[in-house]
């Protein structure tokens, strides 16, 4: 693109990022003290190579897509964040464990960056099992407490009717203990033993197995919502209702539009939709792997976005290493 309508259409992006109003050619030549009329010239150019497009003909010019996209790319790989604000991640970050390090990250992420996040960690099966605590709640409901390794833990409700003895409970965490098996692992060695087991400890072995599915489910952390509410688009009741059902799939998912970047350390991208756009990128502890989503208009704030995503994602991977 010529260096002039290249600059030409960072200015509206720009503009309609700032104030979220359709940009007039006239202020384009102020800024650039050339003529309105020169300006119209390159921004019909822009409009017929399918950057920008017109609600009607007395309005300014908005963004589209495809104008987004050749704004956007030229922020990646973005700025890196400030070794201070780093820093503050990190001790941040280092105080928690388990499901609210996950919970922490969201809400820093949102913090910092301004925008609805979601933290979204796939079921992971590949994690240890290291204890498994179990307690009658009832005289038909037992409760069992897995521990995993990053300190996840999970609760899962056995019914079983009548519960075993407090001496049958006690045997059976003592044969859980002598295990060390991943949570794909462990329904079969569950099962297995419950062959050999007397009739109380087996019953309970083979509930667990039955339900320990849920154990390992998808995880979801969301944090932010009040930062897309307060954007001016949410007067719009059909862009609330769409950036809620997007939030309700926080799955990456790739289009003509999306703009990828990859290294050693993070996965970074941008995925443009109609109304939304979202910053992507690749979170790890240990084992665990998972994706922060940042979620706003497609009016982003790409570079700050960018910046806190990346980041966020190398804090994590640093901190935990």
């Amino acid at each position: 693109m010529e260096e002039r309508k290249a600059r030409i259409l960072d200015m509206v992006i720009d503009s309609y990022i700032d104030a979220a109003r359709a940009v007039p050619s006239a202020a384009i030549a102020a800024q650039l003290g050339v003529s309105s009329a020169t300006v119209r010239h390159e921004l019909s150019a822009l409009e017929e190579e399918g950057y920008l497009h017109q609600p009607h003909t007395s309005a300014g010019r908005l963004p589209t897509l495809k104008g987004y996209r050749l704004y956007a790319r030229k922020f990646i790989p973005p700025q890196r964040l400030p070794k201070s604000q780093k820093q503050y991640l990190s001790n941040r970050l280092q105080s928690v464990h388990g499901e609210a390090l996950w919970q922490q990250v969201a809400s820093l992420s949102a913090q910092l960056s301004g925008y609805a996040v979601v933290v979204n960690l796939p079921a992971d099966d590949s994690l240890m099992t290291l204890e498994v605590h179990l307690s009658a709640l009832s005289s038909s409901r037992l409760l069992a407490m897995v521990v995993l390794e990053t300190g996840l833990i999970r609760q899962v409700m056995l019914e079983l009717d009548p519960t075993p003895s407090d001496a049958a409970l006690r045997e059976a965490e003592s044969s859980l203990r002598q295990l060390a098996l991943s949570v794909r692992d462990m329904p079969v060695a569950l099962e297995d033993i419950a062959k050999r087991a007397e009739a109380d400890v087996a019953r309970t072995f083979r509930a667990l197995a039955q339900n320990w599915q849920a154990v390992h489910p998808p995880r979801i952390f969301t944090e932010g919502l009040k930062n897309l509410l307060a954007e001016p688009e949410s007067s719009d009741p059909n862009f609330v209702r769409s950036a809620f059902e997007r939030l309700e799939r926080p799955t990456r998912e790739n289009n003509d539009h999306t703009i990828s970047h990859a290294d050693l350390e993070q996965a970074l991208a941008i995925i443009l939709e109609e109304a939304f756009a979202l910053v992507s990128a690749r979170l790890a502890v240990g084992t665990s792997q998972g994706e922060l989503l940042l979620l706003g208009p497609t009016r982003m704030r790409y570079p700050d976005a960018l910046m806190v995503a990346q980041g966020m994602s190398e804090t994590v991977a640093n901190t935990f290493s």
